[in-house]
């Protein structure tokens, strides 16, 4: 089974599990972790003893933004971690995508489910405009 951990700067990770769940329902493999200013125990602290509750399991962690102090803290995971797969950039759609998946999930998969949800940011106004262009011409 896998472990899907989404991690973020503020409430952004706990939402998109939120949503995910009022989408699909309860996923027991999914959980959230947040970075505040004032906390305590680093965020990497709070993944990595997950990780370490879970060193069966294939772990892929979803970050918000590649370079952010967030992501930064989850690259020093992998190298004491071999287990864990790391992606900057989280989405909806990357995130249901993952969590979906209850068997090990391949590199050529993982590379599916980054440009199948890159696909799922649309320019909707342009798309609209278009639409009523080509309709005013007919």
């Amino acid at each position: 089974m896998n472990l899907l951990i989404l991690a973020s700067h503020g409430q952004l990770a706990q939402g998109m599990k939120q949503t995910l769940q009022m989408i699909i329902g309860e996923v027991d493999n999914l959980h959230a972790f947040s970075a505040f200013r004032d906390d305590d125990q680093s965020i990497k602290e709070k993944v990595q003893q997950l990780i370490e509750e879970n060193t069966e399991k294939d772990i892929y962690i979803l970050t918000d933004i590649l370079g952010g102090s967030v992501n930064t803290e989850m690259i020093q995971l992998l190298k004491e971690y071999p287990q864990v797969h790391l992606l900057a950039g989280l989405n909806l759609p990357l995130v249901l995508l993952f969590a979906s998946q209850s068997k090990k999930i391949t590199e050529e998969q993982i590379n599916d489910f980054i440009s199948e949800s890159q696909t799922a940011i649309v320019n909707c106004s342009k798309i609209i405009k278009e639409k009523q262009l080509k309709e005013e011409e007919l």
